[in-house]
């Protein structure tokens, strides 16, 4: 399944630690506050516990969607210095 991690965190150190522990799990980070990729379950489950451990102030959400769901997306635009979508095709894209 598709995970989508979205968060708003203040502090350097700390959002500097969820993004390790986003990569650590090969998300990629598409967006300033936000990172996503294929992960089994029990790989969320364990990201979603080890970001809880950390995280003392801010917010994050977990999201999941299936394969079919994230091909539906529609982008607009690219934040330059970020990856790119996780590429497995049907997706709308508009290059602004």
């Amino acid at each position: 399944m598709m995970t989508l991690v979205v968060y708003d965190i203040s502090d350097d150190k700390l959002r500097a630690a969820t993004e390790r522990k986003c990569r650590d799990y090969g998300l990629k980070h598409i967006q300033r506050s936000v990172f996503i990729g294929f992960l089994s379950r029990g790989d969320r489950l364990a990201l979603y516990q080890e970001l809880s451990e950390i995280i003392t102030e801010g917010a994050v959400r977990v999201y999941v969607m299936n394969k079919r769901l994230y091909e539906m997306r529609m982008c607009i635009g690219k934040v330059g210095g970020f990856d790119d979508d996780p590429d497995y095709g049907g997706d709308l894209y508009v290059q602004v």
